[in-house]
């Protein structure tokens, strides 16, 4: 049985809208989208694009070079002169190393389509906006096809956003992770390093670790959309610098933060969006600069909103 849940969860409503008194918004402030979520897929999609060109092209490599040269044995002993295998066998080898190295490679010009950039909630149809780095494949197929059930599992895309699907919120779970306990996660990090941590952190530390599951301590989460086999995966860690109040890092380990992953997504879900004031705040403080970190309007109401759903894990814990 689905949970009922609603956008009262995050707050999206009496105390967002007071917050927003003065807006000239025309749509009741309740049914304006709330952006709950933003970041960056954990690696730039040109990276992942030439990681998979990469695998087709050694697959093509090797698959031509097994195919005239695969010999046996491949470790002959002295005085021995190996031979070419058979022409089927050689073949089939051949082919067997390009569809291995292919399917390589579709894995990564295809995760990028499943790296949540950013979560809108849309209180008016309690929908759920899932934008994504990449638009899905699917958008090459004919739309006949494309229309099919079997590629609307995840959700329809947006009208006006191919990087968007539309999910019901009650169709949306988490696999693993946690938003706080990314956060958690991250302040145990820094104990252990012995930084300087506030004391009332420390006490939230304490309380936390004592109830918390090995399916929290996670540096990003997996959500698992309406009826979508694959997961969808989002960066949930805050940067050290951002807990301790410190200024954004400098040096190789910035450049090569910055050169890898990808920029967290501040687009607008609508031409009329209007961000809280937190959300505008963060806005501007972190695109005065290459921005790479993951965003929560509400950590502890977003793990309310979407419930964590252990049953593909069921079976270990109850062994």
């Amino acid at each position: 049985m689905w949970l009922r849940r609603t956008v009262c969860q995050l707050g999206v409503g009496v105390r967002i809208g007071a917050r927003f008194a003065s807006s000239k918004a025309s749509m009741p402030l309740r049914e304006q989208p709330r952006v709950i979520y933003r970041g960056g897929p954990y690696m730039r999609k040109g990276w992942f694009y030439l990681a998979g060109t990469c695998f087709v092209l050694a697959g093509v490599n090797f698959g031509l070079f097994i195919r005239d040269f695969l010999v046996w044995p491949l470790f002959p002993d002295e005085g021995e002169e190996p031979e070419l295998v058979t022409p089927m066998i050689r073949y089939t080898a051949a082919g067997g190393t390009f569809l291995v190295a292919s399917l390589c490679g579709m894995y990564f010009w295809y995760a990028p389509s499943r790296m949540v950039t950013r979560l809108t909630v849309y209180p008016k149809t309690q929908m759920l906006g899932v934008r994504t780095a990449a638009p899905p494949p699917s958008r090459w197929l004919p739309a006949s096809i494309a229309a099919r059930p079997y590629f609307q599992r995840a959700g329809p895309l947006s009208e006006t956003d191919q990087k968007e699907r539309l999910v019901p919120l009650e169709a949306v779970y988490r696999l693993q992770g946690s938003a706080v306990g990314s956060e958690m996660h991250e302040w145990n990090e820094l104990v252990k390093k012995k930084d300087h941590v506030p004391t009332s952190v420390l006490s939230k530390l304490q309380k936390y670790n004592a109830t918390a599951t090995k399916y929290d301590q996670q540096e990003t989460l997996m959500l698992r959309i309406a009826d979508a086999r694959l997961a969808f995966q989002l960066g949930a860690s805050p940067y050290r610098t951002t807990l301790l109040q410190q200024p954004p890092e400098r040096g190789i380990k910035a450049f090569w933060r910055q050169t890898m992953r990808g920029r967290t997504d501040w687009s607008p879900p609508t031409a009329s969006y209007e961000p809280t004031p937190a959300e505008d705040a963060v806005q501007k403080q972190r695109t005065a600069h290459v921005d790479t970190e993951p965003w929560f309007l509400d950590r502890a109401n977003f793990d309310q909103l979407f419930p964590l759903d252990a049953s593909r894990y069921k079976k270990k814990t109850s062994a």
